[in-house]
């Protein structure tokens, strides 16, 4: 559905109705069209489709298939560089693994297919890829042989298609961990996932190497939480979820800050944990070296603190986030 700037619905389009299954769409936009993909099962394998949308909601191909022959084709996704698209899917068929290619402006594939992994089983592994304006991203899921736990890996893939160095591991905790996705913030990129109902994250260089550990981003409480998706503003991340409350409901969370560091313009995002919620004072440290931030990164001043988001910083840590309600 297409929806105006102010979230009202224009209409609904058709992009592809035919009697076999039609799935798990992914899309992206280069200026001038969308590209969208989806997995179609209309000649009984599924293949991955593309088709262009014009802004105004035309559809301008039937379904061009720019995937692999012989093996079924699922999960797609899908980015743009600037020139064209990469896009990544999963096979659900034997050989298992990742696939990518190219795809130009014309929703039409160019050159041949990229084998980015191979994998253990075709279940969970839903690729996702991001674009840093030099390298992309892929990461996915795959289970262990020997003890059928899943973790998340991930490819940095050079502008050419041409695997830079190995895969690497990014969550292998002895909890399954599924469902990964990713967004790049103009410095590096935050890959999540859900770990047994928990949503967790990790920070991932511009070279393809993870940057600290991994956290938390949910709450960890005996709900169930599942299908993490991520986006990058300025100042922050926004990672929303489906959680099992009293319904199935979203939820998300927008304190994985993005502060600036004035002396260099580099970018550093805070780590995130879990806010003490105060009404007057905020709690500081008799001792040491301490600063507050806001949730722009900004260090502030004690004294007459509004309400909002503050970081506490001892001495040279961030140890606590503090909600200021009055």
């Amino acid at each position: 559905m297409r929806v105006t700037p102010q979230c009202d619905s224009i209409n609904t389009i058709t992009i592809c109705q035919t009697d076999s299954v039609q799935a798990n769409p992914a899309v992206d936009f280069d200026g001038t069209n969308y590209v969208v993909l989806w997995n179609d099962n209309t000649v009984g394998l599924d293949r991955i489709l593309a088709a262009r949308v014009t802004p105004g909601g035309a559809v301008l191909d039937a379904g061009n298939h720019v995937g692999e022959t012989d093996v079924d084709e699922v999960y797609p996704d899908i980015v743009y560089n600037g020139s064209n698209y990469l896009a990544v899917w999963c096979h659900y068929s034997d050989p298992y693994g990742v696939s990518g290619r190219f795809v130009s402006t014309q929703a039409q594939p160019s050159g041949s297919a990229i084998t980015i992994a191979t994998t253990e089983t075709y279940k969970y592994i839903t690729p996702r890829i991001a674009y840093s304006g030099h390298n992309y991203f892929v990461t996915w899921a795959d289970m262990l042989p020997l003890t059928f736990n899943f973790n998340i890996y991930g490819q940095l893939i050079d502008a050419d298609g041409s695997l830079v160095g190995d895969r690497i591991t990014i969550a292998d905790e002895s909890a399954p961990e599924i469902q990964p996705t990713i967004v790049f913030n103009g410095a590096r990129f935050l890959v999540a996932w859900n770990d047994s109902g928990t949503i967790w994250g990790r920070y991932v260089d511009t070279l393809g190497q993870c940057q600290g550990p991994s956290f938390p981003i949910s709450e960890s409480t005996g709900r169930t939480r599942s299908n993490p998706w991520a986006i990058a503003s300025d100042t922050n991340f926004l990672v929303i979820w489906e959680e099992d409350y009293t319904d199935q409901d979203i939820y998300g969370n927008v304190d994985l800050v993005i502060g600036t560091e004035e002396n260099d313009g580099a970018i550093t995002p805070v780590n995130p944990c879990f806010p003490t919620i105060i009404a007057g004072q905020l709690p500081l440290p008799a001792h040491g070296d301490y600063c507050i931030y806001d949730i722009t990164g900004r260090q502030i001043s004690t004294t007459r603190l509004q309400p909002g988001v503050y970081f506490l910083e001892i001495d040279g840590e961030i140890t606590a986030k503090i909600v200021k309600v009055r």
